[in-house]
């Protein structure tokens, strides 16, 4: 049972690989995710303020794990797939995992330090990337979503955002992260 069962994973693996080469690799979309991996961190780089980095990385980081983790697991149990990727191998989005949102929600951190700010930033931008970019990833062939919608993404970025801060506010020292002004 075990071979069989390799032997179905390494043909699985091969059919990927061809699809990736033969249709998603150097397409317009691989660029453009191409550029959503790189862009934002180059944009994040030339704003970070240097003073809080420590915290604002620390808060970036959560925001990352938390998810690269959830888009493994929808896409493990089959709610998204992703028919064009940056990688043959790979469940999650990198650009979207590992760049634009995490990049997105440290600027939100770093700008917006009182709640009531932070909230009404990260509010827009659940708004921009729940009701724009992801129906502009859908009709670029991206993302496909099966059962899931734009505004669990909505719901998704505002409670990941909002929890991630107050982690971040619980476990930094309050002289070294300056988060009420």
């Amino acid at each position: 049972m075990s071979d069989q069962l390799h032997e179905i994973q390494q043909n699985g693996a091969h059919v990927e690989l061809v699809r990736w080469l033969t249709s998603g690799v150097f397409t317009w979309q691989w660029w453009f995710l191409l550029a959503g991996l790189i862009v934002p961190w180059i944009i994040l780089l030339k704003l970070i303020d240097r003073k809080r980095a420590h915290v604002i990385w620390f808060y970036g980081l959560m925001i990352l794990i938390i998810t690269s983790f959830t888009d493994d697991l929808g896409a493990e149990i089959g709610t998204w797939v992703y028919p064009i990727k940056l990688v043959p191998y790979s469940l999650i989005s990198f650009p979207f995992d590992f760049s634009v949102v995490p990049v997105a929600q440290m600027l939100i951190f770093q700008y917006f330090r009182s709640w009531k700010k932070f909230l009404i930033a990260l509010l827009i931008q659940a708004m921009i990337f729940a009701f724009i970019g992801e129906p502009f990833s859908v009709w670029a062939g991206t993302i496909t979503y099966y059962g899931w919608t734009y505004y669990y993404s909505f719901l998704y970025y505002i409670f990941t955002g909002s929890l991630t801060k107050a982690f971040v506010n619980y476990w930094t020292p309050k002289k070294s992260n300056s988060l009420n002004p």
